[in-house]
């Protein structure tokens, strides 16, 4: 203990402070930004400290605070804007509705209590665990890593409710969309269509961005209406967030443990850990009916699990020197710098406990500086869900774009968002849920390094006689079965409880309806009849997708390459057909889905919305190819919020500062920072040579 106590002697270091503080306002700041986020700074930062800090004890506090205090303040975007990041998809799914329904300052400040204490509960796991975890880690191997990657995607598809064929037929296209790119364990390239690009597969930035986020900027842009309405936001509503949050402390203890032992398994990753803390809160909830239609309880399962787990993700690192997740992977490079060894050295104070100590204490008091720093500015940035919904996408949808771009710098980085955007969308107006597609897209590559290995090293026999794999196969098999039906019960009088969609603009069709209108499949009535020809048709073009990726699979060089895709390819089309069927003989009833459908509605006047939402996207993306990003997304941001936003007289130069913001993310965020690298003018290029 003696010695413990010692290594926190870095608490009286002045310049520790000044770093943890720098750490903290950068990555707050930048890491609300989706795409520039805690990875990206972390690895531009790492140079620059390795040359210029000789204490390691500075330099990896740096690093680790960059890259793992991130977890708080990227909740924001994702409630006030419904732009969500790779780990706040729930966040997303759940708190944005509460933010149309004028509790988003509430929301966000229950959010900073519980990822405070999840924060500390991480740090105290890290702590308490490194002397004791490794027997523990080294057990789950192959089979028990694919079994829970599975276990993540049913879970969520189970969490679709009256749509479980779709959320399974989700999951499952997913896990096929993941197989793009280079096979990671026999090198084939496969369904890359003869693009380089796609040799790497899709990458998951751009992805997330056109497949969750695009689509919820043009449905609200459709909207034309402030996310929340008048009244709502107050500095007072952040602070009684933070009151509830506080007293919610025995489920965040029990989550943040989740999320610590989640984390501690090496592959699993904070988009997966999302999902299964929001699907393990629920199967302990005794009241499931408002998951899905803006529940912070939902919210607070997945938060409380989010911050914790950094400290279950830097057991693996610090004891075994195999990174928990992309954060660690810079730290742990970080350390090879330094000369600092992962393993037992880390507990010894002669050598690296020090280090140890300065990431604990990281973990602990970074979160609560965070937190600080949220209630501060959440206030005030709140007041953004009370701005026209098209002034605020005149910045958004440009910086998407530059998110996405900065993944690889290059075009097909920008054709990603798009293509995703429009399968996004599609779901979105039919009501497909689209967490499992997303989910098993992450998952795929898991999946896949982890299931073909265990079959070779174990064979079918082994895999079934590993106690820990058949413990955690039973686990998830109970876990779905036991949500499946306890969802079931109330999915009937939640669908007729739904009420019309909202339309947008001033369409008098429907009544605006927050509380439930998202996670409706298919309104009751007429609109089944007009709407089931597009489903089908949709349906038959999944068929299609699906039958041809398993009739190209078999000219895939090694069983290896084939072994994933023909095995989702198999157990696809007799689901599709199935919910072809099922459509096409009008057998599908109203029920819950575990997304965001279309609150402007999809009726007539919604989609003359859309196709002049789409004509301005379509208008940007002609202008990157003419006169490259940069330039196109400031003249967008300017031009589309003074021709959208309904102000009149001089209240119309507000159009100025969307176009003020791009400028100031171009010229200093992506240019001094991260210097990007902005992609040719193809357009022009191929029109004039």
């Amino acid at each position: 203990m003696a010695d413990y106590i010692a290594a926190f002697s870095f608490l009286g270091n002045p310049v520790y402070w000044g770093v943890l503080v720098a750490a903290v306002l950068v990555g707050g700041t930048l890491g609300m930004i989706p795409g520039v986020g805690a990875v990206t700074i972390a690895a531009i930062a790492l140079p620059l400290l390795i040359f210029n800090v000789e204490d390691p004890v500075v330099g990896l506090t740096f690093i680790a605070a960059i890259g793992s205090l991130n977890n708080t303040l990227d909740s924001l975007p994702a409630v006030l804007l419904g732009y969500p990041g790779a780990a706040t998809q729930v966040t997303f799914l759940e708190g944005h509705q509460l933010a149309m329904r004028g509790k988003g300052a509430h929301t966000l400040g229950a959010v900073y209590a519980v990822s405070a204490l999840g924060g500390i509960v991480g740090a105290l796991a890290l702590l308490a665990a490194l002397p004791f975890m490794r027997p523990i880690i080294v057990k789950f191997s192959f089979p028990e890593i694919a079994a829970m990657a599975m276990f993540g995607v049913l879970m969520v598809s189970a969490l679709s409710r009256g749509a479980m064929i779709r959320g399974i037929v989700a999951g499952l296209l997913g896990i096929l969309i993941g197989t793009v790119g280079t096979s990671v364990i026999a090198g084939d390239a496969r369904y890359s269509l003869g693009f380089f690009y796609l040799y790497d597969g899709f990458p998951v930035i751009p992805t997330l961005l056109g497949f969750f986020a695009l689509p919820e900027l043009i449905d609200l842009t459709m909207r034309g209406r402030p996310v929340s309405p008048p009244g709502s936001v107050s500095f007072g509503e952040v602070m009684a967030g933070a009151r509830y949050g506080m007293t919610r402390w025995r489920m965040t203890i029990r989550q943040s443990i989740f999320g610590v032992f989640m984390g501690a398994i090496p592959g699993i990753g904070s988009a997966v850990i999302d999902w299964l803390s929001y699907a393990f809160g629920i199967s302990l909830a005794k009241d499931k009916s408002g998951f899905g239609k803006g529940s912070l309880e939902g919210v607070l399962f997945a938060e409380s699990a989010q911050n914790a787990k950094e400290g279950g993700q830097m057991i693996p690192t610090l004891a075994f020197g195999v990174p928990g997740g992309l954060s660690q992977v810079i730290l742990l490079v970080a350390m090879i710098l330094y000369g600092v060894v992962p393993g037992s050295g880390m507990l010894d104070i002669n050598r690296h406990l020090p280090v140890t100590m300065a990431i604990v204490a990281t973990l602990g008091i970074g979160n609560l500086m965070m937190t600080m720093l949220a209630l501060v500015a959440t206030g005030h940035l709140a007041k953004l869900t009370l701005v026209p919904y098209p002034l605020l996408a005149a910045a958004l949808l440009p910086l998407m774009f530059m998110a996405a771009y900065n993944n690889t710098s290059q075009w097909g980085d920008i054709w990603v968002v798009c293509i995703m955007g429009v399968l996004g969308l599609t779901m979105k107006w039919l009501g497909w849920p689209r967490p499992p597609l997303i989910l098993g897209f992450i998952l795929g590559p898991i999946i896949e390094r982890n299931l073909w290995p265990a079959v070779q090293a174990f064979g079918v026999v082994g895999i079934l006689s590993r106690p820990l794999t058949v413990g955690l196969i039973v686990l998830a098999v109970a876990a779905v079965t036991w949500v499946t039906w306890s969802l079931g019960r109330t999915t009937a009088a939640a669908a007729e409880a739904q009420a019309s969609p909202v339309v947008a603009g001033g369409s008098e069709e429907a009544e605006p309806a927050p509380a439930g209108q998202a996670a409706v499949v298919s309104p009751t009535g007429p609109r089944v009849r007009v709407s089931w020809h597009w489903d089908s048709l949709f349906t038959l073009i999944l068929i299609a997708g699906v039958a041809w990726a398993l009739w190209t699979a078999q000219d895939f060089r090694l069983p290896s390459s084939r072994f994933l895709p023909q095995i989702m390819g198999i157990a696809l089309l007799p689901l599709l057909v199935l919910e072809l069927l099922r459509r096409t003989l009008n057998l599908n009833r109203a029920g819950q889905i575990m997304d965001l459908g279309m609150r402007t509605g999809t009726g007539t006047e919604a989609f003359r919305r859309l196709v002049v939402v789409v004509g301005w996207i379509a208008l940007y993306i002609l202008a990157i190819g003419f006169v490259s990003l940069n330039w196109a997304s400031m003249g967008f941001a300017l031009v589309f919020a003074w021709v959208n936003v309904r102000w009149r007289g001089r209240k119309r130069l507000w159009a100025l500062v969307p176009a003020g913001i791009i400028a100031l993310l171009v010229y200093v965020v992506f240019g001094l920072v991260i210097y990007t690298i902005w992609p040719e003018p193809i357009f022009r290029n191929w029109l004039f040579g």
